[in-house]
């Protein structure tokens, strides 16, 4: 049913990115399927500017982890965004399409006010994604 599924990652790691990895490890057991976590980082105000160097070491301690959960093939793919905020769920729709994902897996949070009148990156996701979304909360 499933062959290849992409997991949005924030490097930050919110619990919401934890749940959704358990999950994705568990789909990809299940389908015997591959994944892809992917990153859109760049420079926010207030944030530590991190080298492409470090991100990549992190992403590649995320998919060793995920690797070993799964017993899936774990790739990455970073996306470098000059704007993150408003660049993020289009970047990782394209990313879904460009590596061939037919199942998104995304964590989100509880509705927040704000999410009624600006859709969350997992709402995103979901409305514009040409594949499967699977979004957990």
């Amino acid at each position: 049913m499933f062959d290849h599924i992409m997991i949005p990652v924030d490097l930050h790691m919110p619990p919401e990115v934890h749940k959704a990895t358990t999950v994705a490890a568990e789909v990809a057991k299940w389908q015997n399927a591959r994944i892809t976590a992917v990153s859109v980082t760049g420079t926010q105000p207030g944030d530590v500017t991190q080298s492409d160097s470090a991100i990549a070491k992190d992403l590649a301690a995320f998919a060793d982890q995920l690797a070993e959960q799964s017993g899936s093939q774990v790739e990455t793919r970073n996306i470098h965004s000059v704007d993150v905020a408003a660049e993020v769920d289009g970047d990782l729709t394209r990313a879904a399409e460009e590596i061939g994902a037919d199942l998104i897996v995304v964590g989100t949070h509880a509705p927040r006010i704000t999410d009624y009148i600006f859709s969350s990156h997992a709402g995103y996701l979901a409305k514009h994604a040409k594949v499967s979304v699977f979004v957990v909360r």
